[in-house]
């Protein structure tokens, strides 16, 4: 009698131990459930804040090759650009570059409107990306590679990407023999590269904006870059300039400091422009065109459409 009612004592706290790991373990699933559906509406929840701090941008992926890139003697990238009359710079410090993978991605992003311009498809602009050392005012030499890439504008509510340091890139290089060759020149030539070099010499970019086809044009943005600089006018009353005009073309003059932050504007280096306005649609918003430094003592000009 004594043994059965032990092994009913037994059985007994055996189905107690089996029923409390039970609730445990029920308790222990809807818990963990709990948690996993907060983690998953607050990862949701930053989704949703980042894709709304992302409406009304335009973006611009620009994916530089890292493999093309002097990471031991570069301390940063400077990227810069022009998207749809906006001018976009970032400085990304080669400590903050993952040099296990293949490419850079640097998302820019700009206003689809800004009240001047409503970005479009084929839109143009541009995106430059300048490796930067030690930055030395070396007047004497053609230092510190950069890459450039024009192109339109493909989706206005996707990302567009546009690619710089890519294998077989001639920007650099035909840049670099533009300024060889003027070591070449006579020393005493306003064309050397040598010439004139002071350090608070300016360098002057004249943007031309023909409108013989757009008469109609009310408001105008026109930028310029050279040397990971930008500079950009915004013309609030284009017929007024029109009516003076003999040639239908705005035309703007842009004074730049030689001596930059990141190293001398030098022959050979590399400036683009471009102009923008609702009012040159179709085909195009905005227009951008390139051309390179052959003389410092001059005026550089640029037809921008």
């Amino acid at each position: 009698m004594n043994t059965n009612m032990s092994c009913i004592k037994r059985w007994h706290l055996f189905i107690a131990i089996f029923f409390m790991i039970a609730i445990l373990s029920i308790s222990f699933i809807s818990s963990s459930s709990s948690s996993s559906f907060e983690l998953s509406f607050a990862q949701k929840d930053k989704e949703d804040d980042d894709a709304e701090k992302d409406n009304g941008k335009l973006i611009v992926k620009t994916r530089i090759q890292i493999n093309n890139l002097d990471l031991e003697n570069t301390k940063f990238i400077r990227v810069v650009g022009l998207i749809n009359g906006q001018d976009v710079k970032q400085d990304i410090p080669i400590s903050s570059i993952d040099k296990t993978k293949q490419t850079l991605t640097v998302d820019l992003k700009v206003d689809k409107d800004n009240g001047i311009v409503e970005a479009d498809t084929p839109d143009e602009f541009f995106v430059c990306a300048y490796q930067v050392s030690k930055v030395i005012h070396d007047y004497n030499s053609f230092t510190g590679k950069f890459d450039c890439n024009e192109s339109d504008l493909v989706n206005i509510d996707k990302p567009t990407v546009i690619n710089l340091f890519r294998t077989g890139s001639l920007v650099y290089s035909t840049s670099q023999a533009v300024y060889q060759a003027s070591l070449n020149t006579d020393s005493s030539s306003s064309n050397s590269a040598n010439s004139n070099s002071s350090s608070n010499q300016q360098v002057k970019i004249k943007v031309y904006a023909p409108l013989s086809d757009k008469k109609n044009t009310e408001k105008l943005i026109i930028g310029v870059m050279i040397k990971g600089q930008i500079q950009s006018e915004v013309i609030e009353n284009v017929q007024d300039e029109l009516d003076k005009s003999k040639d239908d073309t705005i035309k703007r003059t842009f004074a730049f400091d030689r001596n930059t932050d990141i190293g001398p504007i030098q022959v050979g280096d590399r400036f683009h422009a471009c102009v923008a306005s609702e009012d040159l649609s179709p085909p195009e918003g905005s227009e951008c065109e390139k051309r390179i430094i052959k003389n410092l003592n001059k005026v550089s000009g640029l037809y921008a459409r």
